[in-house]
């Protein structure tokens, strides 16, 4: 939680040099054009510098809200991790390595917005990658798999947005590890079911 309000507080600082900088100029240069006197460049300043602070701060605020009900939106209970952009989740699977790691796969396939699914079958991994959303410029999602015991396996999924700096995910990342999550849960259940009848 501690990362978050620094995430927090970094954008407020590149909303207030960023969106309110170019609030608070153009602010100025309307009072330097229409303000006749000796003191316009200090009142332009001064005008430029309250407005163009309100303005980043409510667009900060704004964010914040949209993140924050989007994320509790998603998690319905579930606040593991939530806070972060960064969502890693590990779960144990059963069955043949190829099984395990094709049913990987397919859940990727079941990723909103997936765009681009690749495998790595020597060293047991798959990567996909998101496409533009509006909560989101991209997101890129790793799936290792590790062996416990024979046909028995450590499965991490890593779900993680392209660019480094970004503040706010909108809960997306959240929502593409637990949409993998319960369809890999459904594709082991239908699986047993088989086996049993």
């Amino acid at each position: 939680m501690g990362r978050y309000f620094a995430r927090i507080f970094k954008a407020m600082l590149v909303s207030a040099i960023g969106f309110g900088g170019g609030i608070g100029l153009l602010f100025m240069i309307i009072i330097i054009i229409i303000h006749n006197g000796p003191d316009k460049f200090y009142l332009a300043m001064k005008a430029g510098l309250c407005v163009g602070g309100v303005f980043s701060l409510l667009y900060v605020f704004f964010l914040l809200l949209l993140d924050l009900t989007s994320k509790l939106y998603y998690s319905r209970g579930h606040f593991d991790e939530i806070w972060e952009v960064q969502q890693t989740r590990e779960l144990t699977m059963k069955g043949p390595s190829k099984q395990v790691l094709a049913f990987c796969r397919e859940a990727l396939l079941a990723v909103p917005y997936v765009k681009a699914v690749t495998e790595d079958a020597e060293n047991m991994v798959a990567r996909a990658s998101t496409g533009t959303s509006w909560r989101s410029p991209g997101e890129v999602i790793e799936v290792e798999v590790n062996p416990l015991a024979e046909d028995e396996w450590k499965v991490t999924i890593m779900s993680r947005p392209e660019k480094k700096d970004n503040f706010f995910d909108y809960g997306k990342n959240f929502v593409n590890v637990e949409v993998w999550f319960s369809k890999v849960t459904q594709l082991e259940q239908e699986r047993d079911k088989k086996k049993k009848s």
